[in-house]
C-alpha cells in the first residue's frame, strides 16, 4: 500500500535472503568510501530499508542519519525518501498519529518544490495511513487527489500502484466491488505494457481477491494462476505460498479436491525450501483436508496433528484453530464423541484468542483516531477563539481609526501644499535617477555584446587555428615522416648516422603529438561530433592519465542536444579553465566536475582539496584567467560563485538559467 515506487530500482527483492546479504554488503562497501553528499544520503536511506522488516531499530537508525545528511546538504530528494520510507515503518509499527503528522510535513516539504510527481507520492502515502486506519473513505479521498495528479503527468508507472492500491481500497469496502475490479484491471494492464513485473505482482493477488468477493472463482483462478508464473520469474517463494494458500481455499469451496493435492505439494516443497514455518503448517492442513475428503482419516489425523504442531511451535494461532476444528470433524467422522467435543471447544477458545487480538488491535486505532479527532477538535476551537479576538480587535482598530481619520483630515489640509512641494522635488530625483539607470543599462548591454564579440571571435579563431595546425601544419609533419622513412630505406649509413636519424625521427613523431594536443585543446573534435558531456567527459580522462590529480567526472541529466554548439564550447572552457587552475595553484591530490542538468538550468561545480585560498583576493585581481572566466560565465548570463579559504580546498559554483533557451 505504501509509496513503494520511491525505491524501484534499489535493487530490493523478497525472494533470497542471500541476494539482500549480498546487496547489503555491497552499500556498507559504498558507504565506508562516500562523500557527505547526496550520494551517501541515499546509500543510507537504502540500508534502512533491507533493515525494516526484520530488525526495525536499525532501519530507524539510518533513516535518521539519511535525514539529517539530507538537512544539512538542504537535498529536498533525501528528506522526501526519509518520510516515505519512515512513515511505512510507523504504520507497520501501528504509530498512525505519528505516521501522518510526519506525512503532513512532507506534503509541506513537496509543495516547495512545485513539483507534482512528489506531491502526488506524499497524498498517496497519507492515503496508505488512512488505509491502516480503515478510514477508507478519507483514504479513497486522498487516493483520487494523488490520482488526478499522475494522470494529468500522463504517469503510467505510478498509476499503475495506485489504481492497484484503489482495488485494494474498495475491496475493502465490500459495497463498492465493481469499482475495485476495475481499477484492478486497470493497474494489470498498464503493469503488462510496462513489463513491470513487481507492480503487476501486487495488482493480480489484488484483483484476484475482488473476484473471490464476486464469487467468480474460475477467473480469480486464473489470476492466481498468473501469479505465481510471474513470482516463480522473480523468484519470489513467499507470493508463490500465499496465491497457493488462495487457490486452496477457492478449490476446497468449488469442491475441486485433485487439484488441492497438486497445489499443496508444491506448496510444501517450496516452504521446506526456504524454512517457511507458515507455509509448512499450511500445507499440512491441507494434506489433512484432501485425506478427509478420500475418508482416510488416519491420514487426515496425521497431518491436522503436524500442522498443528507446528502452529503451536511458531504461535500461528489462526492455523491453530483451523487444525482444531478440523481435528473434531475427523473425531465426528471416526465416531469419538468425546474427541469432537474437546477439539471443537478448543478451536473455539482459539478463535476467541484470535478475536480478543482483533478487538485489541481495532481498540488501538480506534484510540489513535479519535486521538486524531480529538486534536482536530482542539485545533477547531482555538481556531473559534482565534476568530472571536480577531473581531474584538477588529472593533477596537475601527474605533481607533475613526479617531485617527478626524485627526488626518484636520491635518491633511495644512499638509497638502508642503506635499505638493516634495511631490515635484521627488518627480525631478526619479527622472534623473531613470536617466542614470538607462545609461548605466545600455553601457552593460554595450560591454555584454563587446564581451560576446569577443568570446565568439576567440572560438572561431580557436576553431580556424586548430583546423590549420591538424590540416596544414599536420599534414606537413606527417609528409616529411613518411619522406623520411622512405629516404631511410633507400640510403647507406653509419651506424652512428642511423641512430641520429632515429632520434630525429623521435623528435618529429614528438612534435606531430604536441602538435595534436594544442590542436585538440583549441577545439576538441569530441565537442563537435559528441557533444559537450562526451569531450568533458574525454578531457577529464586525459587529465586522470596525467596523475598530476585523482580528477571524478559526474553528469545528471545532461542534455547535449537542447546546448547549442556556441554555449557548449563556452561552457567547455568555463571548465577547462578552472581545472587548469587547479592543476597550476591547488596542489591537490583529488578533484570533481559535476554538471546537472535540471528544467533548463544548468549548475556545475568544481571541486578540490587542494590548498585554497583567501577569496577576497579575488575582488582585487585583475588576473586574465579570473577575467576571462567571469566574462564566459556573464555571456551565458550565469552567476559564480567561489567557497575557499587556505588550507580547506577550493568549491565553485556556477549557475546558469535557461541554457537552452
Amino acid at each position: 500500500m505504501k509509496f513503494i515506487l520511491l525505491l524501484i530500482g534499489m535493487g530490493l527483492t523478497t525472494s533470497s535472503f542471500a541476494n539482500q546479504q549480498l546487496r547489503k554488503d555491497s552499500l556498507f562497501s559504498e558507504l565506508s568510501k562516500a562523500k557527505e553528499d547526496s550520494n551517501k544520503a541515499l546509500i543510507l536511506l537504502n540500508i534502512g530499508y533491507l533493515y525494516e522488516r526484520n530488525k526495525p531499530d536499525s532501519a530507524i537508525y539510518y533513516y535518521t542519519a539519511c535525514n539529517e545528511l539530507s538537512k544539512k546538504l538542504n537535498f529536498t530528494v533525501g528528506q522526501l525518501r526519509y518520510i516515505a520510507c519512515y512513515t511505512e515503518l510507523l504504520d507497520l509499527q501501528n504509530k498512525f498519529d505519528e505516521s501522518l503528522a510526519l506525512n503532513w510535513q512532507g506534503l509541506e516539504l513537496a509543495k516547495k518544490t512545485h513539483n507534482n510527481k512528489r506531491i502526488a507520492g506524499v497524498y498517496n502515502n497519507i492515503a496508505a495511513t488512512y488505509f491502516h486506519l480503515r478510514d477508507y473513505e478519507k483514504c479513497v479521498e486522498y487516493y483520487i487527489i494523488s490520482k488526478k495528479m499522475y494522470e494529468d503527468l500522463n504517469d503510467e508507472k505510478h498509476l499503475a500502484v495506485l489504481y492497484s492500491n484503489l482495488a485494494q481500497v474498495y475491496a475493502a469496502m465490500q459495497q463498492k466491488n465493481g469499482l475495485a475490479y476495475e481499477y484492478g484491471i486497470k493497474a494489470i494492464n498498464i503493469s503488462r505494457r510496462r513489463n513491470d513485473d513487481y507492480t503487476l505482482e501486487e495488482a493480480l493477488v489484488n484483483t484476484s481477491n475482488v473476484l473471490i468477493s464476486l464469487k467468480r472463482y474460475d477467473s480469480a483462478l486464473l489470476l492466481l494462476e498468473q501469479t505465481i508464473d510471474l513470482a516463480k520469474k522473480l523468484e519470489d517463494k513467499i507470493s508463490q505460498i500465499n496465491a497457493l494458500i488462495t487457490m486452496n481455499e477457492i478449490d476446497l469451496t468449488i469442491g475441486n479436491y485433485a487439484q488441492v493435492q497438486t497445489n499443496t505439494n508444491e506448496m510444501r516443497q517450496l516452504a521446506n525450501a526456504i524454512g517457511n514455518k507458515d507455509g509448512i503448517a499450511q500445507a499440512m492442513y491441507y494434506q489433512s483436508k484432501y485425506q478427509f475428503h478420500k475418508k482416510d482419516f488416519v491420514a487426515a489425523r496425521t497431518f491436522a496433528d503436524s500442522s498443528l504442531n507446528i502452529a503451536r511451535g511458531n504461535k500461528l494461532n489462526n492455523i491453530i484453530g483451523k487444525a482444531y476444528l478440523l481435528l473434531s470433524d475427523i473425531e465426528l467422522a471416526t465416531g469419538n464423541q468425546y474427541g469432537y467435543y474437546r477439539n471443537r471447544q478448543l478451536s473455539d477458545s482459539m478463535q476467541e484468542v484470535i478475536l480478543s487480538d482483533k478487538i485489541l488491535k481495532n481498540t488501538e486505532e480506534f484510540e489513535v483516531k479519535y486521538s486524531l479527532d480529538k486534536k482536530q477538535s482542539e485545533i477547531n476551537n482555538l481556531n473559534n477563539q482565534q476568530k472571536i479576538q480577531r473581531l474584538t480587535l477588529k472593533q477596537r482598530r475601527t474605533t481607533i481609526i475613526a479617531l485617527a481619520m478626524s485627526i488626518v483630515i484636520i491635518a491633511f489640509a495644512g499638509l497638502l501644499f508642503f506635499r505638493n512641494i516634495q511631490q515635484k522635488k521627488k518627480l525631478l530625483l526619479v527622472d534623473a535617477t531613470l536617466k542614470q539607470q538607462r545609461i548605466l543599462e545600455l553601457e552593460t548591454e554595450k560591454q555584454l555584446s563587446a564581451t560576446q564579440s569577443i568570446l565568439q571571435g576567440q572560438e572561431e579563431e580557436r576553431k580556424r587555428l586548430a583546423k590549420d595546425l591538424h590540416d596544414g601544419l599536420g599534414g606537413i609533419l606527417s609528409s616529411t615522416k613518411y619522406a623520411f622513412n622512405n629516404m631511410k630505406t633507400n640510403l647507406i649509413i653509419t651506424p652512428e648516422s642511423a641512430a641520429a636519424f632515429d632520434r630525429s625521427m623521435a623528435m618529429l613523431d614528438k612534435s606531430i603529438t604536441e602538435l595534436r594536443r594544442v590542436s585538440h585543446n583549441m577545439m576538441p573534435e569530441a565537442l563537435l561530433k559528441f557533444g559537450l558531456d562526451t569531450a568533458l567527459k574525454d578531457y577529464c580522462n586525459s587529465i586522470n592519465q596525467n596523475g598530476a590529480v585523482q580528477l571524478s567526472y559526474q553528469s545528471f541529466e545532461l542534455n547535449d542536444e537542447a546546448i547549442a554548439t556556441d554555449k557548449a564550447s563556452v561552457i567547455y572552457r568555463i571548465v577547462q579553465e578552472l581545472i587548469n587552475n587547479i592543476l597550476k595553484h591547488a596542489n591537490a591530490h583529488n578533484a570533481l566536475v559535476q554538471l546537472i542538468w535540471k528544467n533548463g538550468s544548468l549548475s556545475i561545480t568544481v571541486e578540490d582539496d587542494g590548498a585554497g585560498f583567501d577569496a577576497s583576493i579575488l575582488q582585487a585581481n585583475n588576473g586574465i584567467g579570473y577575467l576571462n572566466l567571469q566574462n564566459r560565465v556573464t555571456y551565458l548570463n550565469g552567476t559564480m560563485d567561489v567557497q575557499t579559504a587556505a588550507g580547506k580546498g577550493t568549491s565553485v559554483n556556477i549557475e546558469i538559467p535557461n541554457i537552452n533557451a
